[in-house]
């Protein structure tokens, strides 16, 4: 009696899941920092250049000494 109780909620929990249901304790949110959406698309982070002040982002960024640049142009003006 008991295991056709426990297959019967099993397929029903099943079911849930194929048609997109959530279930609360077995669908608990990601706690890495996710990518920002808008409206418009997925919005990046920037940063400043340490030169000329220009914004880029921070994957387009060269680093050099804990500071961000946006060309080789501006790191050679600082070195």
């Amino acid at each position: 009696m008991w295991l056709k109780v426990i297959f019967v909620v099993i397929v029903l929990v099943l079911l849930y899941r194929i048609f997109g249901g959530k279930i609360p304790f077995l669908d608990r949110p990601n706690k890495e920092l996710k990518e920002e959406e808008h409206e418009f698309g997925k919005i990046e982070a920037t940063s400043e250049c340490a030169a000329c002040g220009t914004y880029m982002t921070e994957e387009d960024a060269l680093i050099y000494q804990k500071k961000a640049y946006c060309s080789s142009e501006c790191l050679n003006k600082i070195k």
